[in-house]
């Protein structure tokens, strides 16, 4: 086929993709063999070129695909002035190629099964009818789409259970790496958002039970840990544990405090300071908790004393404000409340900070949210005030707040 006819009905079907994805096919679709908008034909130097490229477009006018509207000035079918679609369907069959309303359509039909459980495929699919990407995959990638609705599916089942990344990988899709490559879309099934900020992988996988390999809880404290029938006292600066093993908890009568730390620099720097805290216990979540780590923490609430308050310190982002979010679902189930520690820099003395980048309008609408869900004000007044995410480990490590 010439390629200037070539470009100029791929310009077409496009014009006539994106039409259909805003207005069902309704608005008429045409291209005009202008200078701006047809370059290539402007361009062609010689006679044979341009019957070449007249003759294809008239076998597509033949063929039902399209109109041609011709240039009276300049003789009888000389020069083209415009092309119109004539019918969608046959535009695409002549050019042998899967127009992307039947691309999304087959999609569509392929996520039928999925959309009670997983709604945000629905908004998956209005995107890519609008011809956007969904974290850079389309229509065609809706086999990976699957895969990741399989993995989601698969460890919900699991419930407080951690499952071997690559080992599942291997058994689900028979390659052991591909969970891995489908971590942004996870994300999206997990997160239940097209729009939500992208995770770091081992964070999204983290939440749903997947791992590498079997985490360490670091703790430290004036706490005794129920493992294998007997009671360890972690008398030492801090001791870790398979989650696995963990059966519960004995806590001190001192202790009036519990607090999760989301980095681990962050930890190690508060167990150096342990003697500043003494009734307080230190747990290190390791980013977003696993499903065994939450099952552990829940027990952890369980035998606080009943006037104990439950702390959490992350990272001043999207990210960091989904973990707390997370933590706090599991000290509701305790009937207790979560409050923030040092997730407003200025109530642990930092009156400047080192920013990390600036959060965008999508981060900061998440962090707003969650925040008012969980009446975190102070926190959600910083953001909107200061607008940028700051790291926890750029922080000076501090037990109590002003």
């Amino acid at each position: 086929m010439s390629s200037v006819a070539n470009e100029a009905l791929q310009k077409l079907l496009r014009r006539a993709e994106n039409a259909y994805g805003r207005e069902g096919g309704e608005r008429k679709v045409a291209l005009r063999f202008s200078r701006e908008s047809m370059p290539a034909y402007a361009r062609i130097e010689t006679h044979a070129e341009k019957e070449s490229c007249h003759g294809e477009l008239l076998l597509a006018e033949r063929e039902g695909a399209i109109t041609i509207e011709w240039d009276r000035r300049a003789g009888e079918k000389n020069q083209v002035q415009r092309i119109g679609l004539a019918d969608r369907g046959a535009l695409a069959r002549f050019l042998g190629v899967v127009p992307r309303w039947e691309a999304v359509s087959r999609a569509a039909d392929r996520f039928a099964r999925w959309n009670a459980e997983y709604p945000v495929l629905a908004k998956v699919i209005e995107h890519w009818g609008s011809g956007a990407k969904v974290r850079g995959t389309g229509p065609e990638d809706v086999g990976a789409w699957d895969d990741a609705v399989k993995v989601v599916a698969h460890c919900r089942l699991q419930v407080a259970a951690d499952v071997p990344v690559r080992r599942l990988s291997a058994r689900l899709t028979g390659d052991s790496k591909r969970i891995e490559q489908l971590a942004a879309i996870i994300d999206v099934l997990v997160q239940g958002d097209v729009a939500a900020p992208a995770r770091d992988p081992e964070d999204v996988f983290n939440e749903i039970g997947l791992v590498k390999f079997p985490p360490t809880l670091l703790i430290a404290g004036a706490i005794q840990v129920a493992i294998d029938g007997r009671n360890i006292a972690v008398d030492s600066a801090y001791l870790g544990f398979p989650p696995s093993a963990i059966a519960g908890f004995s806590c001190a009568s001192a202790v009036v405090a519990l607090l999760t730390v989301e980095n681990l620099t962050t930890f190690h720097e508060m167990v150096a300071r342990r003697h500043e805290a003494p009734g307080t216990i230190l747990l290190y979540t390791g980013g977003m908790p696993s499903p065994s780590w939450k099952r552990v923490y829940r027990l952890l609430l369980l035998s606080l004393p009943i006037d104990a308050r439950v702390f959490h310190w992350g990272d001043i982002d999207a990210g960091g404000f989904r973990i707390a979010d997370h933590l706090a679902g599991c000290v509701d189930d305790a009937e207790r409340h979560l409050e923030l520690h040092g997730m407003t820099p200025g109530a642990i003395g930092s009156d400047t900070v080192t920013v990390r980048r600036a959060l965008t309008d999508v981060e900061i609408s998440v962090i707003e949210k969650i925040c008012a869900r969980r009446g975190w004000d102070a926190a959600s007044q910083w953001v909107t005030e200061n607008r940028v995410a700051v790291e926890q480990e750029s922080l000076q490590a501090a037990w109590t707040e002003n």
